[in-house]
């Protein structure tokens, strides 16, 4: 071949070259524009997502945090609610033990109000006092002695015990001693007998109920006194 037909072919193929790198570098860049705006969306959005992530981890937290505590909660108000309940039940009881012993002590109360009637007097003692005194003397310890052994060991019986003055000093004066003389008597038979304090009842009313004139010395030695009266009750008496 001859060096003038080389020349026009050699520079056809550099012109070919040139223009298929040029295309290519075009072509590059067309695609790196249209890559790049896509990377970086791409970019975002995994971005946003992480974000999204760590949120809902953190209201998943919370969320079971407070269902946690929700838990917690309701189980403290359940053992309340047991120990209210237990509590409850205790009163109901209570209640109902303080129902039944009422009961029974109502059943007491009035099975004695309905054995009241069947008291009766069976035997009557009068002891005597010096003027102005409370003391019991001698003869008269003599009389609740027989009187005591009477009703040593027994039930179903009640001493009423009554005492009195004459007329001399006021009124008031006379309701005192006449008190102290029946509290002396229920002393006396207390402390050497042993009778029981609920067997007997006592009374003072003073210059009342006058066996004798009081104007003499005689009327009045009869009235310085304290009557015992025992009634025994008809209930004990037929249960025997």
């Amino acid at each position: 071949m001859s060096t003038k037909n080389t020349y026009p072919l050699l520079i056809g193929l550099i012109t070919a070259v040139s223009l298929f790198i040029e295309t290519g570098c075009a072509t590059k860049n067309y695609v790196k524009k249209q890559i790049d705006p896509v990377s970086g969306r791409v970019d975002e959005l995994a971005e946003v997502n992480k974000r999204n992530e760590a949120a809902i981890k953190d209201i998943d937290a919370r969320a079971q945090a407070g269902i946690q505590g929700m838990q917690s909660k309701a189980s403290e108000t359940d053992a309340k609610a047991m120990a209210a309940d237990q509590k409850a039940l205790e009163a109901q009881q209570m209640a109902r033990s303080a129902e039944t012993k009422i009961s029974a002590a109502e059943s007491g109360v009035n099975q004695r109000i309905s054995n009241i009637d069947s008291y009766k007097p069976v035997e009557n003692a009068s002891i005597n006092f010096k003027s102005n005194h409370a003391e019991v003397g001698d003869e008269a310890k003599a009389t609740l002695d027989q009187l005591a052994a009477k009703v040593k060991g027994s039930k179903g019986y009640v001493l009423e015990i009554q005492g009195f003055t004459d007329s001399v000093g006021s009124d008031d004066y006379n309701l005192a001693l006449s008190q102290r003389r029946s509290e002396n008597v229920v002393r006396y038979l207390v402390q050497q007998h042993g009778i029981p304090l609920f067997r007997m009842f006592i009374l003072g009313l003073g210059e009342a109920k006058q066996v004798e004139d009081n104007k003499t010395k005689e009327g009045r030695a009869a009235n310085r006194r304290v009557e015992i009266t025992l009634l025994k009750s008809d209930v004990e008496a037929t249960s025997r």
